[in-house]
């Protein structure tokens, strides 16, 4: 119960506003008390407060008809069979050029608000050197994709870099939803002290 600073009243604290500034988390002036302040202040000033309204309207509808605007524009423009294939070839060469970003954000888009934490497209390149940008499986030099070590499907999957091994495309599907770590022991994240990171394999497979 909150004691209003205007009416007086003892309330329940759903009946003020929240506010990060106060100890209690809620504001001084009750619900009731602060709608009747802003109604007297409004008629004072309603010159004032009407011109600001309308000035922000007109902005606020110029913003909205630009962006409409902006929209029209793009539809009409992708009925152009020359801009559609235009589009689409830049983002293909986009996706060639960054495998592990995209890598990175299908396994986010596939797993969010499901799974955490993320890896970085940082880790998964780390990932690579440390095994030589070859498959775990067959040997091969890919093109590689993020496995999951642990299948997502099964409960208490992670989606962090400890559970990503390298597999090229056939040994991927080949695996599907099974549970097979190719991964030699001494590079098993989970069993390595803590004060072993990935970078540092990486740089000891480097140096041997």
């Amino acid at each position: 119960m909150i004691v209003c600073r205007v009416c007086k009243t003892e309330k329940a604290e759903t009946e003020f506003h929240r506010s990060k500034t106060t100890i209690t988390g809620r504001r001084n002036e009750c619900k009731a008390c602060r709608k009747a302040e802003r109604r007297s202040r409004y008629e004072v000033n309603r010159d004032t407060e009407r011109a600001q309204m309308l000035a922000y309207r007109s902005v606020d509808a110029h913003r909205e008809s630009a962006r409409r605007r902006a929209r029209e524009h793009k539809e009409a423009a992708r009925q152009d069979p020359a801009y559609r294939k235009r589009e689409t070839d830049l983002n293909r060469e986009w996706r060639r050029r960054n495998p592990d970003k995209m890598a990175a954000a299908n396994a986010r888009q596939r797993n969010r608000g499901r799974f955490s934490p993320d890896w970085t497209p940082e880790e998964w390149n780390a990932l690579l050197d440390l095994y030589d940008h070859r498959c775990l499986a067959c040997d091969g030099p890919g093109p590689l994709q993020p496995d999951h070590v642990v299948p997502l499907s099964w409960p208490g999957a992670s989606n962090g870099i400890d559970n990503i091994q390298p597999l090229c495309g056939p040994c991927n599907r080949r695996k599907s939803d099974k549970h097979i770590d190719y991964r030699p022991a001494g590079h098993r994240l989970p069993s390595v002290p803590a004060q072993v990171t990935l970078f540092d394999l990486a740089s000891e497979g480097q140096d041997t």
